[in-house]
């Protein structure tokens, strides 16, 4: 059993990952999402920490996929001033150390390598890139009886960062310091504003251009038989690529996922119909509030509909850009169904198991 929280982080991404080992439970922690103000922790990440107990703060490995703000920026007062009790026994990131060698920067990445100097920072990768090989078999690693398999980046997509470092981490200091707004109705709509539902997954899929997200850290998780797919914000093409080398996915048969935490946030240029037709998956998490990029896209939803039969759409906030999805009667006539959390107590608390996906119930006020 995985058990998978999609902490409130606004736009982004602040995944809390557990399972049981040896008698004792395994922490991850996937990206941080935004920061808090005044460089806090941000209020999802808070809270979830004061819910933890002190004694039990110890993670096996913390992940931050790439350098976006809504990924690394909850991360660096986490590690700037952690919560009584936190440890990681392992960080992944590729910060100026594996770009840049010695270059740096002024912006959250540049910070956030300079606070993982003393840390056990990649070290399954001998401190240097996470990344897949130009050739052979992808990296699996056994992390506390977890076995991650990575499945992105490529070198090439590190070498294409490396060209534009500073531009990159200027555009994240830049996203870090404005002002969160709500999503117009044009963003929320877009090219698709009043496009009929059943032609919106006919309609032409363009791949997603940003040098930062193809360099995202995206890999799969499986635990007793269970499979948790950790999309980030991973271009479909190199998720593609690597589902292809994996040893037990002859060509042609999609490969067994119980769930997708989806690419980017349900950006149609991050799901493609290629990705959706190597993959054998029903249940499909989605982290987003969809503020200031109107996520998830309705054309990435109407593709998992259309691809498959009676899929489970998971969502960690009701908000603007998701109400659409949330009246039982559509769903069905669109071929799916979708759970939210109430308005007021955003988050998604999975527990997955092979072949089934449920809502993990705790205690009666954080129960979805």
């Amino acid at each position: 059993m995985i058990r998978v929280e999609a902490l409130p982080a606004h736009e982004g991404d602040c995944l809390w990952v557990e399972w049981t080992h040896e008698g004792r439970t395994r922490r991850m922690l996937v990206d941080g999402g935004r920061g808090g103000r005044g460089g806090r922790l941000p209020e999802g990440l808070a809270a979830r920490f004061r819910r933890q107990p002190v004694a039990e703060r110890a993670f096996d490995l913390v992940v931050c996929t790439h350098l976006d703000a809504d990924h690394i920026g909850g991360l660096i007062p986490l590690f700037h001033d952690p919560p009584e009790g936190f440890t990681a026994d392992e960080v992944w990131f590729n910060g100026d150390r594996q770009i840049l060698g010695d270059v740096l920067s002024h912006a959250q990445a540049d910070t956030f390598s300079r606070l993982l100097v003393d840390q056990p920072w990649n070290t399954r990768f001998n401190g240097r890139a996470v990344a897949l090989p130009v050739s052979g078999e992808l990296p699996e690693f056994n992390v506390s009886g977890l076995r991650l398999t990575l499945l992105s980046p490529q070198r090439g997509a590190l070498l294409d960062l490396s060209l534009s470092w500073t531009r990159w981490v200027e555009e994240t200091e830049r996203q870090r310091l404005a002002p969160e707004a709500p999503a117009p109705p044009d963003v929320l709509r877009g090219g698709d504003a009043g496009v009929a539902w059943e032609e919106l997954a006919l309609r032409p899929y363009a791949r997603d251009e940003s040098v930062p997200n193809r360099s995202s850290i995206a890999f799969l998780a499986e635990y007793d038989g269970a499979r948790v797919l950790f999309g980030a914000d991973a271009h479909a093409e190199t998720l593609c690529d690597g589902l292809r080398r994996l040893d037990d996915t002859p060509w042609g048969r999609p490969y067994r996922v119980d769930l997708c935490k989806v690419p980017h946030h349900g950006s149609s240029r991050n799901l493609s119909p290629e990705l959706l037709a190597r993959l054998d998956c029903r249940h499909w998490l989605f982290s987003t509030s969809g503020a200031r990029f109107g996520h998830p896209d309705r054309r990435a939803v109407a593709r998992i509909a259309r691809r498959y039969r009676d899929p489970v759409l998971w969502f960690n906030y009701l908000s603007p850009s998701t109400t659409e999805y949330a009246c039982p009667e559509l769903a069905a006539e669109r071929g799916f169904r979708a759970v939210h959390p109430p308005e007021d107590r955003p988050g998604a608390d999975l527990t997955v198991t092979p072949g089934r996906v449920t809502r993990t119930h705790t205690d009666p006020e954080r129960a979805q």
